[in-house]
């Protein structure tokens, strides 16, 4: 017989340890009846260390008591199943989330490079899930649940994109689309915009998608870039949120803008 001292030093578990797989009812040492000492026999100790397996498992102790009190190889089987499924669905969220993390560290990095700058470069295509008459109009966000099945892996702020008219003059429309990445079956639908070759930015936008702010303030800029190295619009630019960051207790974002060139 060994006790829960003997035990902890030679299992290398915690004397609370071995308490609460007791008050868990799956752990029962006899207790001496002269000093009341728990007491611990070979059966104990291959509790012990059946329970310490599981627990590596990540099988929960409600579990382990019900396998503890009646088991099979089929009910061990059927549990180890369902933690299988589990674990599958938290792995495929933890790499979605590392996926997004990944994307905000990139944005960073785009923010400190090519803020207020200008580089030509293509435009990832995009699939329009439908159209809401502005950002700020929550009323018309009916769209954006009817697709949650398409745009739940990103942040909601990430499917809104600006879609904006113009002429040299300046701005002549502004639509407000919902948007996500195409699926393959998508690749051919009249609803995704892709450009090859665009005049691309960055510009911080401290009113958030404002109906004439970021639109007007960046109008000159493009203008001089595009007459200064002689490109051809198509009349037309995508603004999106690239990243959102708290600032003076508020909020500052920095918008990517996409104006298609020949």
């Amino acid at each position: 017989m060994y006790t829960i001292g003997q035990i902890s030093t030679l299992l290398g578990i915690s004397k609370d340890k071995l308490r609460y797989y007791e008050e868990k009812g799956i752990l029962s040492p006899i207790q001496d009846e002269n000093n009341n000492y728990r007491q611990y026999d070979f059966k104990d100790i291959d509790t012990i260390l059946t329970i310490e397996y599981y627990r590596s498992l990540d099988i929960g102790f409600k579990t382990i008591k019900s396998l503890y009190e009646q088991s099979s190889i089929q009910e061990l089987k059927s549990v180890l199943n369902k933690k299988q499924d589990t674990l599958s669905k938290e792995i495929s969220r933890l790499n979605a989330t590392m996926d997004q993390i990944e994307e905000t560290i990139e944005a960073c990095e785009k923010v400190e490079k090519y803020c207020n700058k200008f580089l030509i470069k293509p435009m990832n295509p995009i699939k329009v899930l439908g159209e809401i008459s502005d950002f700020r109009a929550y009323n018309e966000f009916e769209l954006i649940h009817k697709n949650s099945n398409r745009i739940k892996k990103n942040a909601l702020v990430k499917s809104f994109k600006r879609y904006i008219t113009f002429n040299d003059s300046g701005i002549e429309s502004s639509k407000f689309y919902i948007t996500t990445e195409p699926e393959n079956e998508d690749t051919i639908d009249d609803n995704v915009l892709e450009f090859q070759k665009c005049l691309y930015t960055i510009v911080e936008d401290d009113n958030r998608y404002s109906q004439n702010n970021v639109e007007e303030k960046t109008f000159e800029n493009v203008q001089e870039c595009l007459s200064a190295n002689q490109y051809k619009h198509k009349g037309i630019a995508i603004v999106s949120i690239l990243l959102i960051q708290f600032y003076e207790d508020d909020s500052k974002t920095y918008l990517e803008i996409f104006i298609p060139i020949e």
